[in-house]
């Protein structure tokens, strides 16, 4: 559905990478635009949003749909700085332009990993998303 890897195809892999970064992308209140819209236009709003995440990723960078509404980008080659400008970017992508005249919004938490494995840096991006969630959504937090 949305030209992305899955994560069952793809969750393997990821656990053998070495020095990537991680970004958690999760739809803000996916749940009341299925109830409200139908999951037709649930799915619409899901194709669309992977049509701007790939439109914000270079070609060697990975985007997996995780889950329902969530997507992981797995990206080489950047700094902390850089990965929360990359989070900003997608951030506002998504948000500038209504999908079927519905305003989409994301929450996007991210790490850096260096060292940690890919279950590590999961558990830290998975906590900096739900603080942005917490903090109001519509926002990315990078630890």
């Amino acid at each position: 559905m949305t030209h992305f890897y899955r994560r069952d195809y793809y969750e393997k892999k990821l656990h053998a990478q070495k020095g990537f970064c991680l970004l958690i992308i999760d739809i803000d209140h996916f749940k009341s635009i299925n109830d409200t819209y139908g999951h037709e236009v649930g799915d619409e709003v899901i194709r669309k949003l992977a049509e701007r995440l790939g439109r914000c990723i270079r070609q060697s960078d990975i985007a997996i749909r995780w889950g329902g509404e969530e997507f992981i980008l797995s990206f080489t080659s950047m700094t902390k700085e850089q990965l929360k400008l990359k989070a900003e970017k997608i951030r506002h992508v998504v948000q500038v332009s209504p999908i079927h005249n519905i305003a989409v919004t994301i929450s996007i938490g991210g790490t850096v990993s260096d060292t940690l494995s890919f279950s590590e840096a999961y558990k830290v991006s998975d906590d900096a998303l739900y603080q942005s969630k917490h903090n109001g959504r519509n926002q990315s937090t990078i630890v």
